[in-house]
């Protein structure tokens, strides 16, 4: 490939991910094969937020149980910008960071992948504060 093609390509590349419309919830539901009601999930996600499967582990112990505020880190002391939408018009607003974020999260707190109804009733609290 010619270094004149390649160059086109990443620009591509990049303007596709850089024109992108705000994240499509149903959607990104569907591709979690997620066909449960969206009625009371937040509430779910509230309660698992201050879950600890691990001792000293849940998603309050870094991001704190007022997503509009900064959290920090329990075991690198790095600050977390707020989760909450309203307060970082950047949150929830790509596919991939959400997936990737879920996924290291899950498994740092839980030790695990969280199930596609615990994704799902995250993004929903989230969404909802």
């Amino acid at each position: 490939m010619s270094i004149k093609k390649r160059y086109l390509l990443i620009i591509a590349l990049f303007s596709v991910g850089s024109v992108a419309g705000p994240v499509d919830f149903t959607q990104l539901y569907d591709s979690w094969s997620y066909d449960g009601d969206l009625s009371s999930i937040a509430t779910k996600g509230q309660k698992m937020w201050s879950d600890e499967m691990i001792p000293g582990r849940s998603c309050s112990s870094c991001h704190g149980n007022d997503l509009s505020r900064s959290g920090e880190h329990v075991k690198t002391n790095k600050v977390i910008k707020p989760l909450s939408p309203k307060a970082n018009p950047k949150r929830l607003t790509k596919v991939r960071k959400i997936n990737k974020w879920l996924k290291r999260n899950c498994k740092w707190t839980y030790k695990r992948e969280c199930t596609t109804e615990e994704k799902v009733s995250f993004i929903e609290f989230i969404r909802t504060n």
